[in-house]
């Protein structure tokens, strides 16, 4: 129990750190970096709760302050798996726009297919996911990862 709320306390600290970046902060390496800090006290977090009852689980997540954050066990995994593809678009977004500004030559179009069939499907993976967890519950993810962009727009 004391490593699961010390997890939540790490992963508490790290919303605080994402809620306080700018606006324009977005996919900016700060925000890439919270991230994927998030993702990885995500995956010790997904860890130690498999060996919680629920019961003890939700004393937890109500004593860190996370209770509307994480409503059952599973949106641990879930998260966990969202941040790894918007982390996974956004690499290859950013090598996209580095092959089309800066660095094209005869082998540049094979990657920029490649890289563009995976950021593709990252956030086709991503929507799947995303859809699933409902329009509320995704919402409030959006909300609380500072994902505020078009890319992430909830669609039907």
């Amino acid at each position: 129990m004391a490593t699961t709320q010390r997890q939540l306390v790490n992963i508490d600290i790290l919303l605080s750190d994402i809620e306080m970046l700018e606006h324009d902060a977005y996919a900016s390496p700060e925000h890439i970096r919270l991230l994927s800090s998030l993702e990885k006290a995500l995956a010790v977090l997904n860890e130690k709760a498999e060996y919680e009852t629920v019961a003890s689980f939700h004393n937890a997540v109500k004593s860190a302050g996370l209770e509307h954050t994480f409503k059952d066990k599973i949106l641990i995994g879930i998260y966990q798996r969202l941040i790894s593809y918007v982390l996974e678009y956004w690499d290859a977004q950013t090598k996209i726009h580095g092959i089309l500004d800066d660095y094209f030559d005869t082998h540049s179009e094979k990657r920029l297919h490649l890289l563009q069939t995976k950021s593709t499907r990252a956030k086709t993976q991503f929507k799947t996911v995303a859809m699933a967890m409902g329009q509320k519950d995704y919402e409030h993810f959006i909300a609380l990862l500072g994902l505020h962009h078009e890319d992430w727009v909830w669609r039907r």
